[in-house]
């Protein structure tokens, strides 16, 4: 179960990221692997074999890339500032300032307006300057660190499975933001920051550079929230009401078979009437 360490922080045991695990795939059969995420401080040192992209790749990488090859390929990736091969996550990270960012100077992509312009970036959550200094991403089959929060990919349908989970000690509903841009700054900042869990749709950065399907969605989990999330899950499951695979109805209705197939069986019992 989830407890605070000394420092005040939400620590996770490992046999809970185990449950975690098994209870998505039981719940929700996951095509790719969920990923642990945690932001690391100044001095903290990831895993061994963990992976830097300049180091370990040879080129920098988008940090939604990394996202992709955790979850796909089983690698532990850790981003240092000169690994981003995407100029965002350094601003929401708080290592670069946001001034030219605020100013809206990209934001005309989605917007004609400069007041909208500068109120939709200023809508992002960001990390003061060195606040942290490291992003490690790690399949949670994988994962050899305290996680701040576990971020599952898969279609509409099992995230649905997702946010009931979630919702099974709030009742309210899940809510989630989304001006179609900057999936990553979700789980970079605006969960951390809220504490709460939420869904989200991919960005056109991911979509173009990660590869992320024009099927998957995701949804992000906090540390804290782990054992309710898995008791959420487990509870909705029991109960029957809506479980995935979800279950096809229409197999059990009578098909209607084109009268005509009956010209080689017109004493058939399935024949239509008129």
């Amino acid at each position: 179960m989830t407890r605070k360490s000394d420092k005040g922080s939400i620590e996770v045991a490992d046999n809970q990221l185990n449950r975690l695990q098994d209870t998505l795939q039981r719940c929700c059969r996951l095509p790719t692997t969920p990923v642990a995420v945690k932001l690391a401080r100044q001095g903290e040192t990831p895993p061994a074999r963990t992976k830097y992209p300049l180091n370990d790749v040879g080129n920098r990488l988008a940090v939604c890339q990394g996202m992709t090859v955790a979850r796909t390929m089983g690698w532990v990736l850790a981003f240092r500032r000169d690994d981003h091969a995407c100029p965002f996550p350094r601003i929401f990270m708080g290592h670069v300032p946001p001034d030219r960012f605020l100013d809206g100077a990209i934001a005309d992509y989605y917007l004609d307006d400069p007041q909208r312009m500068r109120a939709m970036e200023a809508s992002y959550p960001r990390w003061p300057a060195d606040t942290y200094h490291e992003i490690w991403l790690a399949p949670l089959t994988n994962c050899n660190f305290q996680p701040d929060l576990v971020v599952a990919y898969g279609n509409p349908a099992q995230v649905l499975a997702m946010v009931h989970g979630a919702n099974f000690t709030i009742g309210t509903g899940v809510a989630s933001v989304s001006s179609g841009r900057f999936g990553c700054n979700t789980w970079i900042a605006a969960v951390p920051q809220s504490d709460a869990c939420t869904y989200v749709i991919p960005g056109p950065g991911e979509r173009v550079f990660a590869g992320t399907q024009d099927h998957e969605m995701s949804f992000a989990v906090p540390v804290s929230k782990i054992d309710a999330f898995i008791d959420g899950l487990e509870y909705v499951r029991r109960q029957g009401m809506y479980r995935y695979p979800v279950p096809r109805m229409s197999a059990l209705a009578e098909p209607r078979i084109p009268e005509k197939y009956f010209q080689i069986d017109p004493q058939g019992a399935g024949r239509m009437s008129g």
